[in-house]
């Protein structure tokens, strides 16, 4: 016998209708879409900041050197 998953149960048993059922895994899909774009948004800040921060060491090795010069 085939296992059933737990919504294919629920509308079995007539808990849930198939419009139900259809609104719960569109939403399900939203809030993994949404916490993709979240961590792609964090990982993009880091990578910026990263990027940013090499910059300014970079500026206060040149005018480290250039006061010894």
């Amino acid at each position: 016998m085939a296992k059933l998953t737990l919504q294919e149960q629920m509308l079995k048993a007539g808990l849930v209708t198939n419009k139900k059922m259809a609104k719960v895994q569109r939403t399900a899909k939203k809030s993994r879409v949404q916490a993709r774009e979240a961590k792609e948004a964090v990982e993009e800040k880091k990578r910026l900041q990263l990027e940013r921060d090499k910059q300014l060491s970079e500026q206060q090795k040149q005018a480290t050197l250039l006061k010894r010069v």
